[in-house]
């Protein structure tokens, strides 16, 4: 059972490689495509250009809510993920150190006086 386990992790990193990997394409063909658009909108002159303007940034908008469900849809974490995390790991951090604290006291011994 363990070599199945195995090739099946094997499998899916491949595989979770692979969909990362066709992201980044879309993403860079999009991203080239997006500034491209932007080059021949600075281009445009007088009423159209606003016009122009607008429709660039009504694209970036469509691209980038786009790209971001694509990533969510393969796991790839976004910002505010990795901003949690970083802020859970740095409060487990902050109780370790109190725990360290708190076992380097040394504990106090009950005396009792023999009569």
């Amino acid at each position: 059972m363990g070599k199945k386990t195995k090739s099946f992790e094997e499998s899916e990193e491949r595989l979770t490689k692979a969909v990362r990997e066709s992201a980044q394409e879309i993403w860079k063909a999009g991203l080239g495509a997006f500034t491209d658009l932007q080059k021949r909108a600075r281009a445009v002159e007088g009423d159209r250009a606003g016009h122009v303007r607008e429709t660039v940034n009504s694209l970036e908008k469509v691209f980038e809510e786009r790209v971001t469900r694509a990533l969510d849809s393969i796991g790839v974490p976004m910002r505010q993920d990795i901003n949690a995390l970083i802020e859970r790991m740095e409060e487990l951090s902050r109780q370790v150190e109190e725990l360290k604290a708190l076992v380097k006291k040394p504990v106090k011994k009950a005396t009792t006086k023999k009569a």
